[in-house]
């Protein structure tokens, strides 16, 4: 670990505020107390940035991020890379939300950013520049985490206290969506680390506890949650088991002012990163990808008063765990690491794994919601918020209706839900979780509208019986069935549509023609009306489509006419056929009589 350089320490040490309440105990004073069996908990979570959109499908698909912040997140000197390197060696237990890693993960192997905040297509975007950040991070993380004690929160971090706090069919349908995601979550996050992680932690906003946060966390499987005291009882050092049955589960409290001492140790603002050059785009390794715009030149390292600072706070403590920030900065963890260091080398801290933090606990119970903490209800995800989340499940069951497989896109769009109920939302500004959202739903409107029917104007056709095209345009990147077209006609005794129903299919971004066959009885205009049925419910797809159809049918009398013309052209050829026959004959014989002569 990086010792304590000199050129951050002022931009730390003011900032740990409430250096006159340090404990007036030392670890000097206590090297030969009991040694504190304690878990320390190392948090890597993030805002979510991964989108529901790609760009291509199947293997080939790159994902679209809505910014590129995590590029500078996960190089070096980014606030992700520096806590993953403060806590590998040391005997920790890693908290990960799944979804940082699988944003990793996919960053990994190639990205696109999102140009703007107005486009949900995937065409609308440029290459992402973290490709060799991501890949090295999850390198990084992998080798931390060796040997370690590794659990995973419900995906993205899910704000339960949001969920918990407004009940209802949207509040059910949005913790089937996070739930459902769990186990795949979990699989991926073991092969990328080459792991085995750990399911069923809680960690609610601020660890502040009610009955609807604990009933709500139970359904999400929660069975042991990070708890800092407000709404349990009791609230002291004991682990605290609140619940029944399949509901219950293990509150661990930790102490919310060493929390709070490590949340105000702020990395020093970095310097600015250029542009991004074309010499600076991703290698094969990912060795010259730009760092992005969070990366500092150098590890922030903590100042001595605020390591000596932590070091008390963490002595001090009686908890069972010791539970850094959501947002831990890279600074705060070389000091928390250092500390912890300073602790176990002096024998006054004993670390062990979570599981253990919870051996013989209490009875106890969460208090009402009504005594939830009025400024932690203000930070919450509001029910409005809520209702446009769970409304995505329409918009994406309206579109499976119609894909080949629906799975990947299924897959993506739960998963962008979830991103969008993340805790990390309540340090946002207020406008930051909502122009997530709408990102998604702006995508699920855009792929319903880009599959639709190709306008038509005007189309001649003969009396008889005759093909009119019709083109489905599938700008979707996937294939497409389970549709039929339909067409009517204003007037089916001049035109009749013999093709009332036929299936549609197309590829991805392609276009697909279907021959309607129709006969046409008689003069004039009519028109035909096209429109998609989905073939599961019947139900339109897009807007119908109208077009004019001219037939000009041929009468019978022009026909007769045309007979009698060709009737007499023949005759004409005949007759002088005829004639050339018998001056050829005449001629023939006076040759042969002068001949003779």
């Amino acid at each position: 670990m990086a010792g304590y350089g000199t050129a951050r320490a002022w931009a730390v040490t003011a900032m740990v505020v409430g250096a006159s309440a340090l404990p007036a105990t030392t670890p000097e004073a206590n090297a030969a107390d009991d040694p504190a069996p304690t878990t320390v908990v190392w948090p890597v979570t993030a805002t979510p940035h991964m989108t529901a959109a790609a760009l291509g499908s199947g293997s080939d698909a790159k994902p679209v991020f809505d910014d590129d912040s995590l590029a500078g997140l996960f190089a070096p000197g980014g606030r992700l890379r520096e806590v993953v390197d403060a806590g590998k060696g040391r005997d920790v237990s890693w908290v990960l939300d799944p979804d940082v890693v699988i944003a990793a993960q996919a960053m990994s192997t190639g990205y696109r950013v999102a140009k703007d905040a107005d486009s949900a297509s995937p065409q609308d975007t440029t290459e992402g520049t973290g490709q060799g950040a991501a890949r090295a991070w999850l390198t990084a993380l992998r080798e931390a985490v060796k040997g370690r004690e590794v659990w995973l929160l419900p995906y993205a971090d899910t704000d339960l206290a949001s969920l918990a706090h407004h009940p209802g069919t949207d509040t059910e349908d949005l913790t089937e969506v996070v739930s459902g995601l769990a186990a795949d979550a979990k699989k991926r996050v073991d092969r990328a680390l080459d792991t085995s992680t750990r399911s069923g932690l809680g960690w609610p906003a601020d660890g502040a506890l009610d009955s609807d946060v604990t009933a709500l966390g139970a359904k999400l499987g929660v069975t042991r949650v990070l708890a800092s005291g407000q709404g349990l009882t009791p609230a002291d050092t004991d682990p605290v088991t609140v619940g029944s049955g399949d509901d219950a589960m293990t509150a661990l409290p930790y102490e919310a002012d060493l929390t709070a001492a490590l949340g105000r140790v702020k990395d020093q603002a970095p310097e600015p990163t250029p542009t991004a050059s074309p010499s600076m785009s991703p290698s094969p390794d990912g060795s010259a990808s730009s760092p992005g715009p969070e990366a500092s030149a150098s590890p922030d390292t903590a100042g001595k008063a605020t390591v000596d600072h932590i070091t008390a706070l963490l002595k001090a403590n009686a908890r069972p765990v010791l539970v850094p920030p959501r947002n831990l900065s890279g600074t705060a963890a070389d000091a928390l690491g250092a500390a912890v260091d300073s602790g176990t080398k002096d024998g006054w801290l004993d670390l062990q794994d979570l599981r253990a933090a919870d051996d013989d606990p209490v009875e106890g119970k969460a208090g009402s919601p009504s005594a939830y903490p009025p400024r932690l209800r203000d930070s919450e995800l509001g029910k409005d918020r809520l209702t446009d989340a769970a409304g995505n499940l329409d918009g994406l069951a309206t579109l499976s209706k119609v894909l080949a497989d629906p799975k990947d896109t299924t897959e993506s769009v739960h998963a962008a839900m979830a991103r969008a109920l993340a805790t990390a939302w309540r340090v946002e500004e207020d406008s930051a979780q909502e122009t997530f959202q709408d990102r998604t739903t702006a995508f699920l409107s855009t792929s319903v509208t880009s599959l639709r029917l190709v306008p038509k104007t005007t189309v001649t056709v003969t009396s008889g019986d005759a093909s009119i095209p019709v083109t489905v345009d599938n700008a979707l990147q996937q294939e497409v069935s389970g549709l039929e077209l339909r067409l009517t006609s204003s007037d089916s005794e001049r035109l009749r549509v013999n093709d009332d129903k036929i299936s549609v299919s197309a590829e991805g971004s392609a276009s697909h023609t279907s021959q309607i066959d129709v006969t046409a009885k008689a003069n004039g205009k009519a028109h035909l009306t096209a429109q998609l049925y989905t073939t599961s419910d019947g139900k339109p797809w897009g807007d119908e489509m109208t077009f004019e159809v001219d037939v000009t049918s041929v009468s019978s009398g022009s026909i007769a006419v045309v007979t009698t013309g060709v009737g007499l052209i023949v005759l004409a050829a005949v007759f002088r056929m005829r004639r050339v026959r018998r001056r050829n004959g005449n001629g023939d014989g006076q040759d042969e009589s002068t001949s003779k002569d």
